[in-house]
């Protein structure tokens, strides 16, 4: 069964989701083709500076290092947040840069770890929360599968709900001398179905009755209203 990690859900004003530093999120790159961005024996990139104007507190209950993975992502200046996956030689974690004014994550990536040794992200590119391309959900599935499941925004779309969902489907690849994560598939979904109009009632002409008079319409006399004093 699909070991299932709920990554991150959080809501503010798009305008309130870019630090400075971060590089802006685009969930472009999950209706493009198929592109292979994680190479083998991959460096873990360095995270982003901190943005000063976030509230310290935002980082203060976050993730404590406890496997050397999670310690290299520290050292590079990432932020361990959200639940893992650690079923090695697997280990899956989620590492952010920033957060906005309610201490959700922004700049943040999530890494796929192979016995030890980093194997590729889960992006091309660093992700905002509730914006379009923001990862929300990963699973480890059999066959050293992982999927990855996105949120689709269209600009019309409330920060609440979007539209679509992209599930990105990767595998680990162990033909070379370092493990990598290569995407395979990606699909996208409606959320919801719209509603089917109802059909309309076909329209019965009418047919007159032959000698017969017309009806003539009332018509109604004008209201008066009386006027204020």
């Amino acid at each position: 069964m699909a070991r299932i990690s709920v990554v991150v859900a959080s809501a503010l004003l798009i305008g309130l989701l870019f630090a400075p530093g971060i590089a802006d999120a685009d969930g472009a790159w999950l209706d493009g083709p198929v592109v292979n961005w994680n190479t083998p024996g991959m460096a873990i990139p360095p995270a982003p500076p901190r943005d000063p104007a976030v509230n310290a507190r935002c980082f203060d209950a976050l993730v404590v290092p406890v496997t050397p993975a999670m310690q290299a992502l520290v050292d590079a200046g990432w932020f361990l947040y959200g639940s893992r996956i650690t079923g090695l030689p697997v280990e899956i974690e989620s590492a952010q840069s920033g957060a906005d004014g309610m201490c959700r994550p922004t700049g943040y990536q999530v890494f796929v770890f192979v016995d030890g040794k980093l194997a590729g992200t889960l992006s091309p590119e660093l992700m905002n929360s509730r914006d379009d391309g923001s990862l929300v959900q990963t699973a480890e599935l059999p066959g050293d599968v992982i999927q990855a499941r996105y949120n689709r925004y269209t600009l019309s779309d409330a920060l609440c709900c979007p539209s679509a969902h992209s599930t990105a489907t990767f595998k680990i690849d162990r033909s070379s001398a370092a493990p990598v994560l290569l995407l395979q598939s990606v699909s996208t979904e409606p959320t919801s179905a719209a509603p089917t109009p109802a059909p309309s009632p076909p329209t019965v002409p009418s047919v007159p009755t032959p000698g017969a008079s017309p009806v003539p319409v009332p018509v109604q006399a004008p209201i008066q209203i009386p006027r204020g004093r």
